[in-house]
């Protein structure tokens, strides 16, 4: 017992003196950096990579960060963006929260592939270092420099407004968050070499919001060529994955009548310029209503419409769901009368579909949490993959179904991004069977961020999803790839996707 005590002790102080170990100093095109030393290698946090988007500069595209002289500490994180209580992570907020994280396994490397996480929460909450904290790090000692920065959430990187619309002469406004994203993007361009990373070899990578922000980058003319894969996760894509400028002017006006300020004019956006960042939070009560926002300038065109025709960047695509996307539907308010009355999902309609498809009875319960979760989340990584395929690009599909070990017969499924503590090798269930899954996730991930193709040596072979005869993997108890997957309940959704945007989807 003793010597288990020593031991311990002597773990813990070895961790201490990594986490407090100095790392070697970075020079950036800005200025010299000094992060610290981690169990993965080395960690930069709080790194500007835009100039703090606060008074005037407000609810404009991110300007250059300014450089600084000396060295900058960067052991810690910066602010995270503004964002409410309600789920929000460690960390104070500020509108001066336009920083990255780096972690690498090895300064002095030279070409190791590129990590770029976008974080996900309902495009109204979360930052940057929710992986740069040590939650990639499995990843990051296979070889891989992870960037994780913050952008813009909520109504500071959401909001359009006739008033900015005539400020910008015809230039890009409303989607300041995907600006945010892009000018990371840069910053990595122009210093990740000096981190021991590949600028040419950047994937990005995200789940939920995150997940539909990585999309938005493949539709947004101005982000080509500073990635060259992609990894989305429960990013939907087809329904619900964009809006009209016309109508975010609307939902903008609206806002600034809440916060008390009337108006169309510069004046009226003075005044919002004005307005404290509590004021700004207090305008937003209700769930988040926050998304892609087409200006005709930044983007161009609807996501799905883009992804229909081609009109997205072409790189290798990794695309996903879960099995019970339906958890985040709460937040989401999506509800049974919801589904029906703003989206035209009738779930009684739908119900003989199911069944058939099932070959048994469903509870109205089982039937609601099914097509919740095909019809944003499931159908949209089908169809992404799909239009993906058609429009030139190696993709490939998948949907993960396994429950940890010990929730087996306790939970109806996977939630909302239940699957990326299994890629990045932090799953809750620590039985072999989950560890196992897990590493098999992991190694799926690797391949692709290092190579572009997730298949490996002793990986259950992923076929690319090619239409007609797509069949994507399915993560369960076995991992296999499974033709025509989910099929007849999935034909409804693509078919109203195609539909309502004027082009097939297929499948």
């Amino acid at each position: 017992m003793k010597g288990m005590t020593r031991s311990l002790l002597a773990s813990v102080a070895l961790c201490a003196s990594v986490a407090n170990a100095a790392a070697p100093i970075v020079t950036t095109d800005l200025g010299q950096v000094k992060g610290i030393a981690v169990p993965e290698g080395y960690s930069y946090r709080g790194i500007p990579f835009a100039a703090p988007p606060v008074g005037e500069g407000r609810w404009k595209a991110p300007a250059p960060a300014k450089a600084w002289k000396g060295v900058r500490d960067a052991s810690q994180f910066g602010y995270n963006c503004i964002q409410s209580e309600r789920g929000r992570e460690v960390g104070e907020t500020s509108e001066d929260c336009l920083t990255l994280s780096v972690v690498t396994p090895e300064v002095g490397a030279k070409k190791l592939p590129v990590l770029v996480s976008i974080h996900g929460g309902a495009f109204a909450f979360g930052s940057g270092r929710y992986l740069a904290d040590g939650g990639a790090a499995a990843i990051v000692k296979q070889g891989i420099v992870l960037v994780s920065p913050n952008y813009r959430v909520g109504r500071m990187g959401f909001f359009a407004h006739p008033a900015l619309t005539a400020e910008a002469k015809g230039g890009a406004t409303a989607n300041f968050w995907l600006m945010d994203q892009i000018a990371a993007l840069g910053w990595v361009r122009r210093n990740i070499d000096k981190f021991g990373g590949d600028p040419s070899n950047v994937t990005i990578l995200g789940c939920s919001a995150g997940g539909s922000s990585v999309n938005q980058l493949l539709v947004a003319p101005s982000a080509k060529g500073l990635f060259a894969k992609a990894s989305v996760h429960s990013g939907g894509g087809v329904f619900n994955a964009s809006r009209s400028l016309e109508v975010a002017e609307k939902q903008g006006v609206a806002f600034a009548d809440r916060t008390g300020i009337q108006g169309t004019d510069a004046a009226a956006l003075a005044k919002l310029r004005k307005l404290t960042p509590a004021q700004v939070l207090a305008g937003d009560p209700g769930a988040p209503e926050f998304g892609a926002i087409v200006d005709g300038k930044l983007l161009p065109i609807g996501t799905a419409e883009a992804f229909a025709t081609g009109a997205i960047t072409k790189v290798p695509l990794f695309s996903g769901s879960t099995s019970d996307e339906a958890s985040v539907f709460g937040l989401m308010g999506f509800d049974k009368e919801t589904l029906k009355d703003r989206f035209g999902v009738d779930v009684d309609a739908l119900r003989p579909i199911y069944e058939e498809a099932e070959g048994q009875k469903l509870s109205d319960a089982e039937l609601l949490r099914q097509v919740q979760t095909d019809f944003i989340f499931t159908s949209a990584a089908m169809g992404v993959s799909g239009m993906a395929d058609k429009a030139g690009l190696p993709s490939w599909g998948y949907h993960f179904g396994y429950v940890d070990a010990a929730d087996q017969g306790k939970k109806p499924g996977v939630p909302h991004c239940g699957d990326m503590p299994y890629f990045f090798g932090t799953p809750k269930g620590t039985a072999p069977a989950d560890l196992k899954v897990s590493q098999t996730m992991q190694n799926y991930l690797v391949n692709f961020i290092k190579a572009g193709d997730p298949n490996g040596a002793g990986l259950p072979a992923w076929p690319r999803y090619q239409t007609p005869n797509a069949a994507p993997l399915v993560v369960d108890k076995e991992i296999k790839a499974v033709p025509g997957f989910r099929a007849k309940q999935l034909e409804f959704f693509l078919n109203k996707g195609g539909d309502e945007m004027g082009h097939k989807i297929p499948r």
